[in-house]
């Protein structure tokens, strides 16, 4: 890497590790899509691969989020092909002993065109929330994990906004 470069990536580092991640809530029209919702599965996407010899894999991300959720009381689905899913994505990129990641999750259902109600779209986004920040490589497993459950924990928040009575609030 050429010094210049090495200056970037050490600034951008710098810059995001002096502040604290930034989170893009959820809009209030989002949450009406919460509204009734029965079950769903969780889909977690692959993740790079530096990150398993650093200590985190999908599975394990997978485990953690399943768990939370269903702490919470939400009643996950197997993949029923067509159903509701929460969709978890990691995207990360690494160098000197850093992870920039951002992760995204996503309530991703079928929903109908309210001009064209014969319509279906299969998968649309209807909820999302995330997060960009910085992490050790280190610290990787429990860096991310923490991150991933506390965007499971806004989406517990606003389902439960939705859905009085039907979740518990971490």
């Amino acid at each position: 890497m050429t010094v210049p470069g090495a200056v970037a990536q050490a600034t951008l580092v710098a810059l995001l590790l002096s502040t604290s991640p930034a989170s893009a809530q959820a809009v209030r029209a989002d949450r009406a899509s919460l509204h009734d919702l029965a079950g769903f599965e969780v889909v977690v996407e692959d993740l790079i691969p530096e990150a398993p010899l650093d200590g985190l894999t999908k599975d394990q991300l997978l485990e953690a989020a399943r768990d939370r959720l269903r702490a919470a009381g939400f009643p996950l689905t197997a993949d029923t092909g067509g159903g509701a899913y929460l969709y978890i994505n990691v995207n990360m990129t690494t160098g000197s002993g850093i992870y920039i990641y951002c992760v995204d999750v996503e309530l991703r259902q079928a929903v109908r065109l309210e001009r064209a109600p014969d319509r279906a779209v299969p998968e649309a986004v209807t909820w999302q929330t995330g997060v960009v920040g910085a992490v050790a490589a280190t610290e990787l497993r429990t860096g991310i994990t923490s991150v991933v459950v506390d965007q499971l924990d806004t989406f517990t928040r606003e389902f439960a906004e939705e859905n009085p009575g039907t979740v518990t609030v971490p």
